[in-house]
């Protein structure tokens, strides 16, 4: 009789420094049960990144995306924001840009093609003395 082997985590993780980025790649299934270890490593990423540097998780070879999965990434972008550093997400597969796109969250976590365009996207350090336009619109019922 065969042993079959039972897999410990269904969840690989790989960190890599890019310049002041960081780079989390995510591989296999991403649901309530791998969950916690996702957001260990997330954590420990954000800890490490320097504003205004992006935290870019690359999904690309994450195979499901469940409503845990989701929850963590909004949970990180919102972390990630307090703490000045831009979250970027990496996907191309349906099973990670089909849940993202039809609960409506692609505008709070715009999705790139690959890593290289994540990074290419990094936006110049504020000086502080920069002009801010916030565009400010009169609400006609209100007088």
């Amino acid at each position: 009789m065969s042993e079959l082997a039972i897999p410990t985590s269904l969840l690989g993780l790989t960190t890599e420094c890019h310049g002041a980025g960081v780079v989390v790649t995510v591989s296999g299934e991403i649901d309530l049960s791998t969950r916690g270890e996702l957001a260990e490593h997330l954590d420990g990423a954000l800890d490490v990144v320097s504003p205004p540097q992006p935290l870019v998780v690359d999904l690309t070879e994450v195979t499901f995306l469940g409503s845990a999965g989701l929850a963590l990434l909004l949970d990180t972008q919102d972390t990630a924001v307090r703490e000045g550093v831009t979250l970027r997400v990496v996907a191309t597969q349906r099973a990670v840009r089909r849940p993202i796109e039809a609960v409506g969250l692609s505008d709070v976590l715009p999705l790139h093609p690959t890593v290289a365009s994540a990074l290419a996207d990094v936006p110049v350090p504020r000086r502080g003395d920069e002009l801010v336009d916030f565009p400010l619109r009169a609400d006609p019922a209100i007088r």
